[in-house]
């Protein structure tokens, strides 16, 4: 059962500004065109899902707007810096798929692991690690060892960590793909009873309609490569809901609509090849 725990709130002054981005990766058969010109658009506290086939650049946008990887062209700030200096003051948080803990740190040392790593002062009004730990319900688990939890509680400890740092900026690279549905549906509505608390920005990838559906404010489609947004829909399903959302006539026209645009792009890529 998840502990509900009062975090004090921060409220983003850091949307993210992406404009003209591409980027090519040099292979052995040559260039590949990963990203076609993008322009994207964050504000402060909204959640945007990135949606589309693999290999459509989800993730290569989202590592250029961590300053983990170097656009070929085009501009990325986060608020008025570069995401690299972003990153450095600890404006921003990126979760990959994999929760990528140290195996040698308990659950607690695994979730301070960021705000002990990087020395930028950190803000004034974070959340306390332990009142994490318990809002995403591991209470009593604080020094057990990675191989000592599930899947899902290994996940849960990396997302208490991404929120550890009050970091008003969270890319999140399909963080919940690898559970099973009933334990991802769990952490569907943990991550957003945080983002409630907290309301950072989020940029979330998944391969899940659904899960797009639920979690967004807006969705955006993309094209296959060279990545491209092909469709935004927004969603406006209002916070918090509980399981009757799946027959709301607003989540049911907004899956169709981001089945029908996904089922668009894969036949404009079929087609152009």
């Amino acid at each position: 059962m998840t502990t509900e725990v009062t975090l004090p709130m921060i409220r983003s002054e850091l949307p993210i500004h992406v404009d003209a981005l591409t980027k090519a990766f040099t292979t052995k058969a040559g260039p590949v065109e990963a990203l076609a010109p993008t322009t994207l658009r964050v504000a402060p506290g909204e959640i945007v899902v990135l949606i589309g086939a693999s290999g459509c650049g989800k993730t290569t946008l989202l590592r250029c707007i961590a300053g983990l990887e170097t656009p070929t062209s085009g501009t990325i700030a986060v608020g008025d810096v570069s995401p690299s200096v972003a990153r450095s003051n600890r404006r921003i948080g990126f979760v990959p798929q994999d929760p990528a803990l140290l195996p040698w740190r308990n659950v607690l040392a695994n979730v301070t692991l960021l705000t002990e790593v990087n020395r930028a002062p950190l803000p004034p009004k974070r959340p306390s690690p332990l009142a994490l730990i318990a809002a995403v319900g591991l209470a009593g688990f604080e020094k057990a060892l990675p191989h000592e939890l599930s899947g899902g509680m290994r996940q849960r400890v990396a997302l208490a960590r991404a929120f550890a740092t009050g970091a008003p900026v969270l890319l999140m690279d399909e963080p919940f793909a690898a559970l099973v549905e009933i334990t991802r549906a769990e952490m569907r509505m943990l991550l957003l009873n945080l983002w409630r608390e907290r309301r950072p920005s989020i940029v979330f990838t998944t391969h899940s309609l659904e899960e797009a559906v639920l979690l967004a404010d807006r969705v955006l489609v993309m094209g296959t490569r060279p990545g491209r947004f092909v469709e935004e829909i927004p969603v406006g399903l209002g916070r918090p809901f509980n399981d009757t959302i799946v027959d709301d006539p607003k989540y049911l026209t907004a899956l169709r609509r981001v089945r029908v645009a996904l089922g668009a792009a894969r036949i404009a890529s079929e087609t152009d090849r």
